[in-house]
């Protein structure tokens, strides 16, 4: 027997105690099943089971990463049967993305020659229909996009990519016993330009932010303790699988838009990292585009504490509007002890977007215990994997090796299961409205869900003009009264 049908047999048999007589017996287990038909929905062929009553309702978004379905993203509702699927051009790289009004943002496999483990490089926007509405191509000897995407406000999407250094150069930065390439990571903020094409407008490089305990007579030299803002050149293992230069193996990245930074997590490293969005390429490049946060194994920095994270996924914040904004919560697939923990903490933000640390102590959350911890034996992924906050307080986990996706309250009870037919990374639990049309925002001329600067730079560089671009009110010119309008809709999108 399934072990979920199991579950729900016993709610009737564990506290049942035959009445006397068989009509008495008979009337108490029909009661029984109204009760549980009613509070409970058990779909068999989709591999599903709710506990309606506490399911947040919402539609789930996944993608198989092997098999001949590896091209298919499926949306589901709570009863496990599809409501829509979307086709893409190749295998999925890791997880994809729905945009409200039913478009699909996914990360594919590209053909370039870096090849690496959730292999990107292709990012395609496919709407309802089918219609391939952008369908972006960086995959090159140099640069191989690999694992996650994130869709920002503006419409821009960051790519999680390896940067391709040659043995000579990881041995002239001052690794030791290299004998491969290395590959470190790096961010890039893609703006779509057309159908085919994007431009780069923002970039962050790894590289730029290292250090090494060497020998003065290469780059960056330096005390790792005395600086937790570098990434150590000699940490970690170069060479994972496919990837020859896999260095920090990192597999998810986040965008914070109310404090301007990206998160991203590191499978090798065992680590989360956090850097600045709010400055400029160039200023990146050098030590405003250190690490402001890192968490999980302060052993990495070489100072003393506990190593907590084992082969860390999916890190993200939690939204705006959703119990818990702002803290951070993760995946830890907890590889040394077998068993997979939910971890939600809150970061020791500073009032300047710094994060606290003190001279010799390790960075860590805010003190106290977690906010949200979840452990079953059982349920355990030793790669792939992630989770997500819903509205209702509930927490949605992928077990991604097991295919199994789980929504649990707040008290740790699975709510809500479905059973995938092969392995997915993560799935992804939306409003149930996220297919009707967004609604328009007067003033929001950039169409970033927010009306504000950049509302009102767009329009002072189209003023005076006749172009669509910043023409707020729709009356076919760019004057005070778009100002105006923008000024009285300043704020958010409602």
């Amino acid at each position: 027997m399934r072990a979920d049908l199991k579950l729900y047999c016993n709610a009737i048999t564990t506290t049942f105690r035959p009445p006397n007589g068989a009509e008495d017996a008979k009337r108490e287990i029909t009661m029984r099943l109204a009760w549980l038909l009613t509070t409970t929905t058990i779909s068999l062929l989709a591999g599903t089971s709710a506990a309606h009553a506490e399911v947040w309702d919402g539609l789930t978004l996944y993608n198989p990463i092997n098999g001949s379905s590896s091209n298919r993203v499926s949306l589901i509702n709570n009863d496990g049967q599809v409501i829509h699927q979307w086709i893409g051009a190749d295998a999925i790289a890791s997880t994809p993305y729905l945009l409200q009004g039913g478009d699909i943002m996914r990360p594919c496999q590209a053909n370039g020659p870096m090849n690496c483990a959730a292999k990107g490089g292709r990012v395609q926007k496919i709407a309802m229909d089918g219609t391939i509405l952008w369908d972006f191509t960086l995959s090159d000897a140099d640069n191989q996009p690999h694992h996650d995407i994130c869709v920002m406000p503006n419409g821009n999407v960051l790519l999680l990519a390896y940067e391709r250094k040659t043995q000579s150069q990881g041995q002239a930065a001052g690794r030791q016993g290299l004998n491969s390439e290395i590959w470190p990571e790096q961010i890039l903020e893609v703006q779509p330009t057309g159908p085919l094409s994007g431009t780069i407008v923002w970039e962050w490089h790894l590289w730029d932010h290292m250090i090494q305990g060497v020998s003065s007579s290469y780059p960056n030299f330096g005390v790792f303790s005395e600086h937790p803002e570098k990434f150590d050149i000699n940490i970690g293992q170069v060479g994972q699988g496919p990837s020859p230069g896999d260095w920090l193996h990192c597999n998810a990245l986040d965008y914070n838009p109310i404090l301007d930074q990206i998160v991203i997590s590191s499978n090798s490293w065992d680590e989360i990292f956090v850097i600045d969005h709010g400055i400029s390429t160039e200023e990146a490049a050098g030590p405003a585009g250190d690490i402001l946060y890192r968490w999980g194994n302060p052993s990495n920095y070489d100072r003393s504490g506990t190593h907590v994270l084992w082969n860390v996924h999916g890190v993200n914040w939690i939204d705006e509007g959703l119990p818990g904004a702002g803290n951070l919560i993760l995946f830890n697939n907890g590889n040394d002890d077998g068993t997979s923990d939910l971890i939600e903490f809150i970061p020791p933000l500073q009032g300047d977007g710094t994060y606290a640390i003190s001279e010799t102590d390790p960075f860590d959350p805010v003190p106290g215990d977690y906010e949200f911890f979840y452990e079953q034996s059982g349920f355990h992924g030793d790669h792939l994997c992630g989770v997500y906050r819903l509205p209702n307080g509930n927490t949605i986990a992928t077990d991604g090796p097991g295919g199994e996706v789980r929504e649990i309250n707040a008290a740790g009870q699975i709510v809500w299961q479905h059973m995938t037919s092969s392995p997915i990374m993560r799935a992804v639990k939306y409003p149930a409205d996220i297919l009707e049309p967004a609604a328009s925002c007067e003033g929001d001329v950039t169409g970033d869900d927010h009306v504000g600067v950049d509302d009102l730079l767009l329009i002072v560089a189209n003023f005076g003009g006749a172009s669509s671009e910043g023409d707020a009110n729709g009356d076919g010119v760019i004057d005070t009264t778009d100002v105006l309008l923008v000024l009285a809709q300043w704020g958010p999108c409602q």
